[in-house]
């Protein structure tokens, strides 16, 4: 059954740098609240307005995520005035997930089993949307050695059944909205998760103009047409029509056909550059 992703947002005014776009992101790092059953949105909301030198992209309790900061922004969330003991993960080039977190009778914290399980989804499909690789997904003490997050540095076996959870759940299917850029139009689509690998639709890809969708009965497979249109073309006087696509307000052409219309030029090409003569 596919699950769509739902990310709730209540973004961070102050505790962030302006980033450079979504490109930075190599890794994710895991992170706990350190608290006693507090919720997504209230670690959203505490960082909201006031200055607090401390950010996370995402929040993620036992029922909710919430966004804090955009991903193409810069979280503050695994960053030292000491010794870093990762040779490469910084804030500038990673996305920070903190767990909601409870604590027992003495005091020691953990996480639920659907706080884990939801944290578990929201990784895998920011692995996927961003091509992070299993690797990648690290803690926040790999980076500095501070305790963090307590249940996965002081369990290391919860740490092996949580990376595990990335890798092994890929039965189920992620669908989030995705918009993609096709001849400069920006055009929602489905991107679906599944085994690690991303699809669309066949059908999404006629929001484009530039395909129609097509189904063979005898075969029982679908198919592709570029929707070409008669392009008019004024010559010397004389209107003559190519074959061709309209791309936002753009006619697009084939060579060969421009050459035939104009008449008396010929168009060549052997293994190099396109040789148009007269």
């Amino acid at each position: 059954m596919g699950i769509k992703m739902k990310i709730n947002k209540n973004l961070t005014t102050v505790n962030y740098n302006k980033g450079s776009g979504t490109g930075r992101i190599k890794y994710i790092v895991i992170h706990y609240t350190a608290n006693n059953g507090d919720t997504a949105w209230g670690n959203t909301n505490y960082f909201k307005s006031v200055n607090r030198n401390a950010s996370a992209h995402y929040f993620v309790d036992e029922n909710e995520v919430w966004q804090c900061v955009e991903d193409k922004d810069i979280a503050w969330h695994c960053g030292t005035t000491g010794k870093y003991y990762h040779s490469c993960c910084r804030n500038a080039n990673s996305l920070g997930v903190e767990l909601c977190s409870e604590k027992d009778s003495k005091g020691k914290s953990y996480f639920t089993k659907a706080t884990v399980k939801l944290a578990a989804e929201l990784v895998r499909w920011l692995m996927a949307k961003y091509d992070v690789s299993i690797e990648n997904v690290i803690r926040h003490y790999d980076v500095t050695h501070k305790n963090c997050p307590a249940p996965f540095v002081e369990n290391v076996m919860a740490w092996g059944n949580f990376k595990d959870m990335l890798i092994t759940e890929g039965d189920d299917e992620m669908v989030c909205k995705t918009d993609f850029n096709c001849c400069g139009k920006n055009i929602e689509m489905d991107r679906i998760l599944k085994d690690s690998r991303n699809y669309i639709y066949l059908r999404d890809l006629e929001k484009t103009g530039l395909f129609r969708v097509t189904y063979n009965e005898k075969t029982k497979t679908p198919g592709l047409e570029f929707l070409l249109k008669d392009i008019p073309i004024e010559i010397d006087g004389e209107t003559k029509t190519v074959k061709g696509l309209n791309v936002n307000g753009t006619n697009i052409v084939g060579l060969r056909d421009f050459c035939n219309a104009l008449g008396n030029m010929e168009i060549d090409y052997k293994d190099g550059p396109v040789i148009i003569r007269q």
